[in-house]
This record gives structure tokens, sequence and C-alpha cells, in this order.
């Protein structure tokens, strides 16, 4: 049914302007009505497409969050970081991890839940044995157990922290206790 009115109109498409014959008419030509189809049709596609890119990446995610078992990778992948990440935590101890083969290692997911859990701070309950008093008179200095035992002044260091001997320092100089460095020099003496 044709009509006699003429309605003034802008093309939803090329924004131009037209004479319409009905008041719900968009477009100002077949051709414009197509092209806008064929925009919409090509919109939803790649709202479509984008919605299953994204469910294609969380899916692996999802995957991993029901295994109970995770490789190195699919550990780093969990934790969003790298494998070598995971290796450092392996080596630092905060994950235990088992190596069935050379190439092969695995980590209870358990162990990756345990690292967001709050760490509580231990308390050592025993009592500390007090530190030995150094007296000076009953002490030798460094230089002195140098000479005396003709060893270099790194090798005595290693040797008093070895050890744990208890050192004192009074001013420029450091010192040790007699006894105990007798002791480790010259263990048959007592």
């Amino acid at each position: 049914m044709s009509s006699n009115i003429r309605v003034h109109r802008i093309c939803q498409y090329c924004q131009n302007d037209f004479e319409a014959r009905t008041t719900v008419t968009k477009y100002c030509s077949n051709r414009c009505s197509k092209a806008a189809y064929k925009a919409i049709k090509r919109r939803e596609k790649m709202i479509a497409s984008e919605v299953e890119m994204k469910q294609l990446k969380e899916m692996p995610l999802q995957d991993l969050r029901n295994k109970e078992f995770l490789t190195v990778r699919q550990a780093a992948q969990l934790l969003n970081s790298s494998a070598k990440t995971v290796y450092n935590l392996i080596e630092l101890g905060k994950i235990n991890a088992v190596n069935l083969s050379q190439r092969k290692t695995l980590i209870l997911r358990a162990q990756i839940d345990r690292l967001f859990e709050p760490i509580l701070p231990e308390i050592d309950l025993r009592s500390q044995p007090k530190p030995r008093k150094v007296k000076i008179s009953e002490a030798y200095h460094m230089a002195e157990i140098q000479l005396k035992y003709n060893i270099s002044e790194k090798a005595l260091f290693d040797i008093i922290k070895r050890n744990n001997i208890p050192k004192l320092a009074k001013g420029w100089h450091v010192y040790v206790p007699k006894d105990e460095i007798d002791q480790i020099f010259n263990p048959t003496k007592k």
C-alpha cells in the first residue's frame, strides 16, 4: 500500500538526507540497507568470536584448577609466572615436587594452594643458652693467635665462625677465649 506522505529523513548508514515515503524508513536506498545489514552481521560475528576466544583462554585454567597433579609448566601457568620461578620455589623448599623421570616433575595442587595460606611465625619456647662473656685476661688477641699457631687471618675467622666461638671487640682489637682456641688447635691438651 503506497502512501502520499513525504518525510524528510537522514540515512542511518551514509548520513545523507533523503525523502522517505513511510515514517519507519531508516536507509536512503537498497544499497545502504544491504550494507548496513552486512555491517550489523559482521559486528555480531566479531563479538561472538571474542566471546569464544575468552572461553578458550579461560578453559585451560579451569582444567588446571581441577587437576590434582600439575607439571612445572602447568603450575607456572596457574601462578601466572614463568617455569623458572616454579623451579626456584621448588629449590627453596616452598613447594614440594617429585621427579618421576629425568624430564617429568609433578607438583601436588595442594602445595600450590599452601603458598597462599598465612604463615604463622614459629616461636621457640626452649631457653636460649646465654652467650659466654669473654674476659680480656683469659683471651687471646687475634694477632696473637695468628703468630702462635701460624694461621692466616681468613682461616682463623672461618674456624671461629664454624665453631661458634664467642668474640669480644674492644676498640680496634678482637679477643677470643684462650681455652676454646687451645682446645681446637691442641685437642690433646686439656
